[in-house]
């Protein structure tokens, strides 16, 4: 083990569901059926009509929090995820991003080299957890 990661606590994250995610999706939905319904308005009713089955897959889909129950692992310098009873290594990305009320964290899976991203608010996570995120995020930049 390199001196870098000699005294560095451990991180594990659990996502948890997150209701500012589940009002920004509300949100979403709302403002896509007021602009189907302006654009219905405004005398293109088919255009609304064929609009309107790809905008409720979208909203379908996005109200899906995937990764909620998944596990973020850091340890000695390795990045892991955890699914239920599965355990992957990742590499994060240059993408990852800490806000004040969002943490964007994009990764690579090494064995299948599958990218995906979870975007965590506040309360996704406890605040110790997601500041021992950040920290080790502002760190590996």
């Amino acid at each position: 083990m390199s001196a870098r990661y000699s005294n560095s606590p451990s991180l594990r994250l659990v996502i948890a569901e997150s209701r500012i995610c589940r009002g920004l999706h509300c949100l979403l939905c709302l403002l896509a059926a007021c602009s189907l319904c302006r654009l219905s308005l405004r005398g293109y009713p088919l255009l609304a009509l064929v609009l309107l089955l790809p905008v409720i897959l979208a909203c379908w889909r996005l109200a899906r929090q995937r990764h909620a129950g998944t596990c973020i692992n850091w340890q000695r310098g390795e990045w892991t995820l955890e699914r239920g009873s599965s355990t992957c290594g990742i590499s994060l990305s240059r993408a990852s991003t800490c806000l004040p009320w969002v943490v964007y964290l994009a990764w690579t899976e090494a064995a299948s080299a599958r990218r995906g991203f979870v975007f965590l608010f506040t309360d996704s996570a406890p605040g110790e957890q997601l500041r021992g995120l950040r920290v080790r995020l502002s760190l590996e930049r």
